[in-house]
């Protein structure tokens, strides 16, 4: 059934050329000229050469002068001799079998000639038109190469669907996304050859769609040096990602000492790290800003290592110098972490994961606007994890209450956005998520069966601007 689908639709498009073809031939004929000839050939061993050469000009961009050159051929020479001209073409395409070089001989022709179209609107083929106007004509051939580039791509999304039974989307992103950088590329040097042409001669214009499939033959023998540089900078990320490991363990360890010493700073880093991350999902972050979300969560507090013990435990209301030394920890972190440079993005992070949008936060009293989305998740992921974590000065609150908190610091205390986001994460989650008290929020390093949960206790103080580890 596929396969008849498949050679139906080829059908389709080749009745479609063959009648494209037919009208055009009976419309405006078919001129005969040498000069016709001798550019056609011209054009299809241009045609040929990009085929023996196709290059990758990037990771995910391809630069195929192939339809600079048939943009091109059907500007000056014409719907019917440019799709003679890309005919040998076509048929190293499809040397696989005759069904796939009928399609692409279709296929080719039924863009060209429709490509053709919008370009006779303006003038006739510029190997016979005398004095064209030059904007007209370079305005004509860009949207002559826009119309061959969608239509195009329209066959063979058609074609894809009918084959593979893809979804728009997944056409869009497989066959059009990966390749409207090129696209553009080649609508543009098309017109640059057409301009070129119009306006300082033939030899010009040769140099400038030769130009374009040269370009690609150099790309093309520098392949190898691309491919040892990809080796080479895979085995780079490998140690980079060793290193961070490495240096994330050893902050992980600092955090959990911290954590023996005041019995609670591991276990808000935990719960702090993974509501961060699950709200950079729920924010639709990419993947890999979740990840380091996760990591700043885990070691947002590392500045605290130097505070001394008796401040680190300490229960009641702290004096102005016991506030001011507290407020001094999310510079102290952000010293700690940018001195690793995997880590130079988050260390910002940390340093304004107390700031606020009111511009009442610390240490920097910035304002929203000037606070990274990033720092934002982190104040209000670490600052929920204190709410409902236990405090020397009062228990943790239960989840009403800290909904209710949370809500309320909208737009003041926390970006709106953040908020918004992490309630509804919240409001779908387990009792054990909402307070921090599942098998999620266990310390990374603790995680043994013998190890008891340690009593949570912490410097968080009551929502206000004073420096607090909670708010």
């Amino acid at each position: 059934m596929g396969e008849a689908s498949v050679k139906t639709f080829i059908s389709c498009v080749a009745i479609l050329a063959v009648g494209l073809l037919a009208s055009w031939i009976y419309w405006y004929g078919m001129p005969v000229d040498w000069r016709f000839l001798v550019a056609s050939i011209v054009f299809g061993v241009l045609l040929c050469l990009v085929r023996i050469f196709p290059i990758a000009i990037a990771e995910r961009w391809e630069m195929d002068a192939a339809d600079v050159v048939l943009v091109t051929s059907v500007v000056i020479l014409g719907p019917v001799w440019a799709a003679m001209a890309a005919l040998p073409y076509n048929v190293m395409l499809g040397r696989k079998g005759f069904l796939r070089t009928a399609y692409e001989v279709s296929h080719t022709t039924v863009f060209l000639f429709i490509a053709g179209m919008v370009f006779s609107i303006v003038s006739v083929p510029l190997l016979v038109a005398e004095n064209p106007p030059v904007a007209l004509v370079v305005y004509a051939t860009v949207a002559a190469g826009v119309t061959l580039m969608v239509v195009n791509n329209l066959i063979s999304m058609g074609l894809l669907k009918i084959k593979y039974r893809q979804s728009l989307k997944e056409m869009w992103k497989q066959q059009v996304e990966p390749y409207l950088l090129s696209d553009t590329i080649n609508v543009a040097t098309a017109g640059l050859g057409v301009l070129a042409l119009l306006v300082y001669g033939p030899v010009a214009a040769i140099v400038v769609v030769s130009g374009s499939v040269a370009s690609q033959v150099i790309v093309y023998r520098s392949r190898d040096r691309v491919a040892e540089n990809l080796e080479l900078k895979a085995r780079i990320s490998s140690l980079e990602e060793s290193l961070r490991i490495s240096n994330t363990t050893f902050g992980a360890m600092m955090v959990e000492d911290l954590g023996r010493r005041d019995g609670y700073t591991h276990l808000h880093a935990a719960a702090t790290s993974v509501y961060a991350a699950d709200i950079a999902d729920e924010l639709k972050m990419n993947p890999r800003s979740a990840e380091r979300l996760r990591m700043a969560g885990l070691l947002h507090n590392i500045g605290m290592f130097e505070l001394p013990e008796d401040l680190l435990i300490a229960s009641g209301k702290l004096n102005s110098i016991a506030k001011g030394k507290l407020a001094e920890h999310p510079a102290e972190g952000e010293a700690a972490l940018a001195s690793v440079t995997e880590f130079e993005d988050m260390a910002t992070w940390v340093r304004w994961h107390h700031e606020r949008p009111d511009g009442r936060g610390y240490p920097d009293r910035l304002r929203g606007p000037w606070i990274p989305i990033e720092a934002k998740v982190l104040a209000a992921a670490q600052a929920y994890a204190a709410m409902v974590l236990d405090q020397p000065r009062r228990p943790g609150m239960d989840f009403p209450s800290a909904r209710e908190e949370l809500n309320s610091g909208a737009g003041t205390q926390f970006d709106e956005v953040v908020v918004r986001a992490f309630l509804r994460i919240l409001d779908t989650a387990s009792e054990g998520y909402r307070m921090a008290d599942d098998h999620r929020f266990i310390f990374p390093a603790t995680r043994r069966k013998d190890t008891p949960r340690p009593v949570r206790q912490t410097l968080e103080a009551e929502p206000d601007a004073e420096p607090s580890e909670g708010i």
